[in-house]
């Protein structure tokens, strides 16, 4: 297709989700797009709301997110306004396959999981593109509570992936 939606292995849809994310996508092909992403608990799959949010980062280059403050919900399309965005959770976007591919993928140079979202984020802001949370969009995803990935060696792949990051930006 022309667009590419990532999910997470662990996530569930609900319904008209897709829909919202499209739109802004149709009208710049260099906006990449996110939904709001509801908790799903890993112990009972209970499905919650989560309070809208946008990604940021710390001198650490960890991924965190912030609230949005509530001026900024109260323009002219209320609450259902996209939400500009630093950076993104790396499991759940959109994007426009062709802009995906002049951005270069993911970078090969990551290993295994941590810091590829940063990376990305970084690459789509200083390429001309920009980075939304769409709030008519909702996905829920299992958030666990230990890094489930390990590494061939034992090496930190976390610390690898934000040194790489910095190093390259």
């Amino acid at each position: 297709g022309k667009v590419l939606v990532f999910l997470d292995s662990h996530c569930e849809v609900n319904e008209m989700w897709l829909q919202p994310l499209l739109t802004p996508i149709r009208e710049d092909r260099r906006t990449v797009v996110c939904p709001v992403i509801d908790i799903i608990s890993a112990d009972t799959l209970t499905y919650s709301s989560s309070p809208v949010v946008r990604g940021g980062f710390n001198w650490g280059l960890h991924f965190k997110w912030d609230l949005v403050p509530l001026s900024e919900l109260e323009g002219p399309e209320g609450a259902t306004a996209p939400i500009k965005s630093p950076t993104m959770a790396g499991g759940l976007f959109a994007m426009d396959r062709d802009y995906f591919n002049e951005l270069g993928q993911y970078d090969s140079g990551m290993d295994i999981w941590g810091g590829e979202n940063l990376e990305i984020s970084f690459r789509i802001w200083m390429c001309g593109g920009r980075l939304l949370i769409i709030p008519c969009s909702r996905v829920g995803h299992i958030f666990r509570k230990r890094r489930p990935y390990g590494s061939p060696g034992g090496q930190d792949t976390m610390a690898h992936n934000s040194l790489r990051l910095a190093h390259v930006w």
